[in-house]
């Protein structure tokens, strides 16, 4: 699945670690766990559980005799020729001036524990999406979606790769 955007509610993931033992989990990685390496983990006691592909745009937990839901990170796109970082940091607020853009060739991603929300087009859509997280969480946007925040509280955002130039405005 070639994916654009990916967006993580801060309560699924609370959710999540209620439900299940292990406190640490994987939302997006190269690849899926191997029944190889699920076996040999499981064997040295480790608290693994297997995985499938997430196939939403919207993450949702597991509970604890279902398989974890990854997104893949190579189902997003990143056509940057030249990077010129690994990646790039940024920190902003609800004082933060948004505007509606999008970047040409890295994705975005937003982190916030406060409420968070995004009004959204796809490449080659016309019509908006917007989504709330009231209680915060994570929005990834692929190169090439038009997007404007709207931030409520600190939040942490990190483009991949970094590339000079890279913002249009819409």
């Amino acid at each position: 699945m070639q994916r654009t955007v990916l967006i993580v509610p801060l309560e699924e993931i609370t959710q999540h670690l209620l439900d299940n033992i292990r406190q640490d989990l994987k939302l997006v990685a190269p690849e899926l766990l191997s029944n190889g390496l699920f076996e040999r983990l499981a064997a040295r006691g480790r608290h693994v559980k297997r995985e499938k592909a997430l196939t939403e745009n919207i993450w949702r937990h597991s509970g604890a005799g279902e398989q974890n839901r990854l997104c893949e990170s190579g189902s997003f796109s990143v056509t940057a020729k030249q990077a010129d970082g690994p990646f790039a940091l940024s920190i902003a607020n609800e004082g933060a001036e948004q505007d509606e853009h999008y970047h040409q060739q890295h994705l975005e991603i937003y982190f916030s524990e406060h409420s968070i929300g995004a009004t959204f087009r796809e490449p080659g859509e016309w019509r908006a999406q917007s989504v709330d997280l009231e209680n915060g969480g994570i929005f990834v946007f692929g190169a090439g979606v038009a997007h404007k925040m709207r931030l409520r509280g600190l939040t942490i955002i990190v483009e991949v790769p970094a590339v000079r130039d890279d913002k249009v405005t819409v």
